[in-house]
């Protein structure tokens, strides 16, 4: 990436892999250090000669929420958050749902 005629400015794989890290935690609304460390293991970065950047995760949902929202939730703040940090392009954000897990819901049920 060329900065008009003052030099190069390189931004790193892992500065783009920290980045949708932070913004899939945020839209997963992830805490857990155990859930973090399985999204972390499963992100994957591609980029093009072109510096076009494709992003891949797998995740589990919990039971309950609309997977289609959640991945689309993903995807969304994922491109944003890396368009506007780095000006470079998201070609794709794949999400590939995993699981679906315990939610809330169920967890309360059972301590009844």
């Amino acid at each position: 990436m060329e900065n008009k005629g003052m030099g190069n400015i390189d931004i790193s794989d892992n500065a783009i892999r920290e980045i949708a890290l932070r913004s899939i935690f945020a839209a997963l609304e992830v805490t857990d250090e155990k859930k973090q460390k399985k999204i972390r293991k499963s992100l994957q970065i591609d980029r093009s000669p072109e510096d076009n950047v494709t992003i891949g995760v797998e995740i589990s949902v919990p039971f309950g929420k609309s997977l289609v929202e959640t991945a689309q939730k993903i995807m969304e703040r994922v491109k944003m958050d890396i368009e506007r940090m780095t000006d470079l392009q998201v070609a794709a954000v794949n999400v590939k749902i995993e699981d679906v897990e315990e939610g809330e819901q169920e967890k309360t049920e059972e301590k009844e």
